[in-house]
């Protein structure tokens, strides 16, 4: 018992450090001159040569590393609702620290968002998290299933950067708002984890580092996670914190599920009351997003770029 309540001490530690780390890359996007997908090499630049946003980077490895080991020691349908948990803790920072506004259908699909979370999480019961070591095999020698994942989140990844690019100029331009870049960011971040998981699977079954390294899974998460890093700063910069977190949070969660099925060959729960808990989880999903506003109102695009630009002092262009 002692056990148990001290992983979930460190799942709930781990998360809020990972949504802590999302604060101050806000902080680091105030001082950066303006970012766009268009240039990713220039936000690149700009984000690790930041120090504000390099320790963003440093709370968010080592909120990641934690939660690894907290949610490999305790079942998945535990684990998830602390993430969700941390989520709503993130929220209520950024509504009342911050400043940010969510109006009524916004709350509603924030709402929606984490109750998908918790019930996508309950959906694994007490099954283990992977399966058929002949899966994970037939991926290796089967590039294009993971071409196949790929594909939908780059394609999303790019047509948010353009998108937003193109609407983000002129005085009365309409912005996007956070929920667009939430799931460009999302879908890579799932796509990531992903392949930490693959990383994980070749280890424990030839426990060498050099099997690992021949494997496709590292670069997997190394080129993942730098887009999703590159598309939530640019987020963070132009919309509101709140929603895109909670957004890119739902999305990696559930592409992360969706991947695993294609890579590993995870199965789809069979019992009635797992797979009505993750059929709920999704669809709730879809319905937040479909809810969700596409673009950001002029009254809180304007707050959040006067609170950002107030936050700290911005940095040369130079």
């Amino acid at each position: 018992m002692g056990h148990d309540l001290g992983y979930a001490a460190l799942a709930l530690l781990s998360t809020s450090a990972y949504y802590v780390a999302f604060l101050v890359f806000r902080l680091a996007a105030a001082r950066m001159p303006p970012l766009r997908g268009s240039r990713p090499f220039h936000v690149a630049w700009h984000m690790i040569t930041d120090p504000v946003w390099f320790s963003g980077g440093l709370i968010l490895f080592l909120g990641l590393a934690y939660q690894v080991v907290a949610f490999t020691a305790m079942p998945l349908a535990v684990a998830q609702p602390i993430f969700a948990l941390s989520l709503v803790l993130l929220v209520v920072y950024a509504v009342w620290f911050l400043g940010e506004r969510l109006n009524a259908r916004e709350w509603f699909s924030v709402a929606l968002f984490v109750l998908a979370t918790i019930l996508i999480g309950l959906s694994a019961g007490s099954e283990g998290p992977l399966t058929a070591e002949t899966s994970l095999l037939d991926t290796l020698k089967a590039p294009w299933l993971m071409l196949a994942v790929m594909a939908p989140a780059l394609i999303v990844a790019a047509l948010v950067w353009l998108v937003g690019d193109r609407r983000a100029g002129g005085r009365h331009a309409r912005k996007l708002a956070g929920v667009a870049y939430g799931i460009g960011a999302g879908a890579c971040a799932g796509l990531g984890e992903a392949g930490i998981r693959g990383i994980s699977l070749v280890y424990e079954d030839t426990g060498s580092v050099v099997s690992v390294l021949a494997s496709p899974y590292p670069y997997l998460t190394l080129g993942m996670a730098g887009l999703a890093l590159l598309q939530l700063q640019i987020a963070l910069q132009r919309c509101r914190v709140a929603i895109v977190a909670t957004v890119l949070t739902v999305i990696g969660r559930a592409y992360l599920v969706l991947s695993s099925v294609v890579l590993f060959g995870e199965e789809w729960p069979r019992e009635s009351g797992s797979f009505a808990l993750r059929a709920a989880g999704f669809t709730l999903a879809l319905i937040a997003l479909a809810v969700f506003p596409r673009y950001e109102r002029p009254a809180a695009a304007e707050a959040a770029a006067v609170q950002s630009a107030s936050a700290l002092p911005r940095r040369s262009t130079a």
